[in-house]
């Protein structure tokens, strides 16, 4: 029978019963390797939306580590004592459907986007009427309805994949709203019960397309917007708020034929590979004839520098920039299939550069797979300057192997499943510690919740 265990959620006080067959034992939670670290309040630019960083933790939705369904769970890193549990207290909950009580549906967690704002777990909820705020403690319990976030009938689109349409700044949190005539950038305060309030108003009912993405950093947002003007060109424009003051510029607004527009490839601006700094430089990737790049371009004067590039690398589908913290990009280059199996050698390899803002390699991680000419399916949920977290549902991969214990459910529940068209998978975390980059003797911390 599976045991009981205590993860330690709220410093020195409250305590969250989770279901998991690790007999950890409970440390002073006072007392970690990053004890000394001060935790802040700020724009997350460096978790994916899926993800959130905590005092002593990190928050992340992830599927279930065996499940047949695609559904998705929230888990909490626990630093302190090194595992990752489901925020769950049913005792013997194998947390692998929808009535374990850290499911969360896709109504229930919009875009699967999540937020940590001052003790509490924020996320958005749609209903067939609007879309509302709701607010959960630290172990997902104690639900309250902030506010509603939709406006004359507007509401926000999750349909983007990784780009990020809300986000947390100094106390309120920011966010698209759509609607047939046009767009709003409307925000919300997390410290009262104040409705919601428009920043600005985006009317434009002659846009056949309109994208746009938020980016936080500090305290300002960048706001990128994609926009098809006719049929065959597209307009596209960056702004930045200044949340303390409530300004907003307009640095670039350029169309599809514009000199500047072809050399920075604009039209990938609105993705999840897009970082900026705090001296309004954002960051980009690009291709060519015969490389990938990284690019910088200071949005106040325009000039596009090159940061970092991959010789003999043409191809966006295999080189991503997976993750920006401040200090590293992570660039996670895999195997390129496009060019067939037969041609791919032993140079050909599943990596992620740890690069500088220098563009300085300061570290690799190598995801080597039992089977050679394989992508890695890896993905890196980001971390602010204590750990990278990222979880994979591919088991053929070295450096996160499965337990000996979630291979035997796996096996059995493929074997009970027959001829049934159903796949299971294995889901699995780790984290990296980030002091160890750099210093040869770096190690995955396996977290997978058992």
């Amino acid at each position: 029978m599976k045991k009981a265990v205590l993860a330690i959620l709220i410093a020195g006080m409250a305590v969250l019963t989770a279901c998991s067959n690790n007999n950890t034992v409970k440390k002073d939670d006072n007392v970690y390797k990053y004890s000394d670290y001060e935790y802040k309040d700020e724009a997350q630019f460096y978790m994916k939306k899926n993800a959130a960083a905590a005092e002593k933790g990190y928050y992340y939705l992830s599927n279930s580590p065996v499940s047949g369904e695609n559904y998705k769970f929230m888990y909490y890193y626990d630093m302190i004592n090194n595992n990752s549990v489901a925020l769950c207290s049913k005792v013997d909950c194998a947390h692998d459907d929808a009535e374990c009580e850290a499911y969360l549906s896709d109504y229930e967690c919009l875009g699967s986007a999540v937020w940590y704002y001052d003790g509490r777990i924020y996320m958005i909820e749609k209903t067939k009427e609007k879309d509302i705020l709701v607010s959960y403690d630290k172990t997902l319990r104690d639900k309250k309805t902030e506010k509603t976030l939709s406006i004359d009938g507007m509401s926000i689109s999750s349909a983007w994949g990784e780009i990020k349409y809300a986000d947390v700044v100094n106390g309120y949190m920011y966010y698209l709203l759509y609607s047939d005539s046009g767009m709003l950038m409307c925000k919300a305060n997390l410290d009262n019960s104040s409705e919601p309030e428009i920043v600005k108003k985006y009317n434009a009912p002659f846009i056949v397309t309109d994208l746009a993405s938020l980016n936080a950093i500090d305290n300002k947002i960048y706001i990128n917007r994609r926009m098809s003007i006719s049929l065959e060109a597209e307009e596209y424009i960056v702004e930045c708020l200044d949340t303390d003051t409530g300004n907003i510029d307009c640095f670039i607004d350029i169309t599809s034929d514009d000199e500047l527009s072809e050399k920075a490839e604009s039209k990938y601006w609105v993705t999840s590979e897009l970082f900026y700094d705090k001296d309004d430089n954002m960051y980009f990737a690009g291709v060519d004839s015969s490389a990938w790049c990284l690019y910088r371009m200071n949005l106040k004067t325009q000039e596009i520098s090159e940061v970092f590039k991959l010789d003999n690398k043409s191809n966006r589908n295999y080189t991503k920039l997976a993750g920006y913290d401040g200090q590293y990009f992570y660039v996670f280059d895999k195997q390129d299939l496009s060019k067939g199996k037969k041609n791919i050698t032993t140079d050909d390899k599943n990596i992620v550069y740890i690069v500088d803002t220098n563009g300085e390699i300061k570290d690799t991680l190598e995801f080597n797979k039992d089977r050679t000419k394989m992508i890695a399916d890896v993905d890196i949920l980001g971390g602010d300057r204590r750990y990278l977290l990222v979880t994979t549902t591919d088991t053929d991969i070295q450096q996160f192997k499965a337990s000996s214990g979630l291979m035997d459910k796996y096996e059995k529940m493929v074997k009970e499943l027959g001829n049934k068209p159903k796949i299971i998978k294995v889901c699995l975390s780790a984290v990296l510690d980030k002091a160890d980059i750099g210093t040869g003797n770096k190690e995955w911390i396996q977290i997978t919740p058992e």
